[in-house]
């Protein structure tokens, strides 16, 4: 094994502000006990980052790489479905519905890893520290929807434009809502339904205004802890080492809870607030995958700028022998025989 960074710097202190998209989610309670106190303690407390979140600012998901990139937020996540109408290439490892496996989804998304760290390095000027993972999504119904024709003109809550595209091949209508809105959305039936993460959806208790918990959607969600060049740069080379140090092992105990114990704590605390498990029919799953071959795909080709865009090269190149579907030059979906 690698010998561990050494702590050099003495009698300087930093702290900064680690914005995640919500403090109450599984994901980001891991960065508030995990990451942030093994930095504090790698660093003799030199070094400390204090949580935040996207609501408690009053600040957009779609934000975050302009304000990484003026420096309003020091250190901050980034969702690719949130930044995804000014940087499409990001979505290259969130094409939701085309992933046969989590195990395949996964390796996708080490594939295309340096790729898009560059892209976020060029694009707002700083650093990323570590990858974030988000567990299968569900769909949080008022109603039950075991069957595709249930779908049908339901107005369902997306949070990107990958999900609307994957619900509008599903029948339904995709609504932009805030995370923080939702729960009062589907309270009030503005909403009939929300699509999040099954610890997600628990954290935030939308089994109080639901009764079904369908799914699930193939889809683990990354993300990416981003600070801003200016507080990157101040920062002693031996502090940066122990951020690089400890990001990787915060990317690599997330990857663990969402392989083995996130999807089924998500399950487990929404039947237990209360509601119903559906497991899809084969008849839905087989049309989220039309979905993402015939909705998603193309869509997101042509937002990209259309098949020799360099988003889809790198899509064609590291992402379609792992899926089985490749960019044609028409920009539509080819399966890899």
């Amino acid at each position: 094994m690698a010998q561990e960074a050494r702590l050099e710097t003495q009698g300087e202190s930093f702290e900064f502000q680690l914005v995640c998209i919500n403090r109450n989610v599984a994901a980001c309670e891991l960065v508030n006990s995990f990451f942030i106190p093994e930095i504090e303690s790698r660093t003799g407390g030199q070094l400390q980052f204090t949580l935040s979140s996207f609501p408690e600012l009053g600040i957009a998901g779609g934000d975050t790489l302009r304000l990484i990139g003026d420096n309003t937020l020091e250190v901050a996540e980034v969702y690719s479905g949130y930044v995804g109408g000014d940087l499409p290439l990001l979505d290259v490892g969130n094409l939701w519905g085309l992933s046969p496996s989590e195990e395949a989804h996964l390796e996708l998304t080490d594939a295309i890893h340096e790729d898009l760290v560059a892209v976020l390095k060029e694009t707002t000027g700083g650093q990323p520290i570590m990858r974030q993972y988000y567990p299968n999504q569900f769909i949080f119904s008022r109603e039950e929807l075991d069957s595709l024709d249930q779908f049908d003109n339901k107005k369902i809550r997306q949070h990107s434009t990958i999900l609307g595209d994957l619900l509008a091949g599903l029948g339904a209508e995709g609504q932009f809502v805030a995370f923080a809105d939702v729960y009062t959305a589907l309270e009030r039936g503005v909403l009939d339904a929300a699509v999040s993460c099954g610890t997600c959806g628990s954290g935030v208790r939308w089994y109080e205004v639901t009764d079904c918990m369908v799914g699930p959607i193939v889809a683990i969600g990354v993300t990416w802890i981003t600070m801003n060049k200016e507080v990157w740069d101040a920062i002693p080379a031996d502090l940066q080492a122990i951020i690089r140090e400890e990001g990787e092992r915060h990317q690599s105990t997330s990857r663990e809870w969402v392989e083995t114990v996130w999807a089924q704590e998500g399950i487990d605390e929404n039947t237990e607030g209360g509601m119903e498990y559906i497991e899809f029919s084969q008849e839905i799953q087989d049309a989220l995958f039309q979905a993402g071959r015939n909705n998603v795909l193309p869509r997101w080709v042509e937002r990209t700028g259309g098949p020799n865009s360099q988003a889809v090269q790198i899509y064609n190149e590291k992402a379609a022998p792992i899926i089985g579907v490749r960019v044609g030059a028409d920009g539509l979906a080819e399966d890899i025989n």
